[in-house]
């Protein structure tokens, strides 16, 4: 979490694009998304995929990945 609050106090603004369909994998959900921010310095864009573990309808775990396909591996799917 500190990482995402030291992107975002260099940021004036950013977003985020879901760039894949929401990916059900039992009690985990992938998601593809692209965060990109702007402000005290270059431009960045960040693309990685989100495999969340969820526990009666709440977020219990979070995991991301630089590689789409091992993303599919963790959460028990084929690329």
């Amino acid at each position: 979490m500190r990482f995402v609050g030291q992107l975002r106090e260099a940021w004036d603004i950013d977003a985020f694009e879901v760039t894949s369909d929401f990916i059900d994998a039992g009690d985990r959900v992938v998601v593809r998304f692209i965060w990109r921010g702007e402000g005290h310095g270059p431009q960045m864009n960040l693309e990685m995929t989100d495999v969340l573990t969820l526990r009666n309808g709440r977020i219990r775990g979070h995991e991301f990945f630089w590689d789409h396909a091992e993303a599919l591996e963790a959460a028990g799917l084929q690329a």
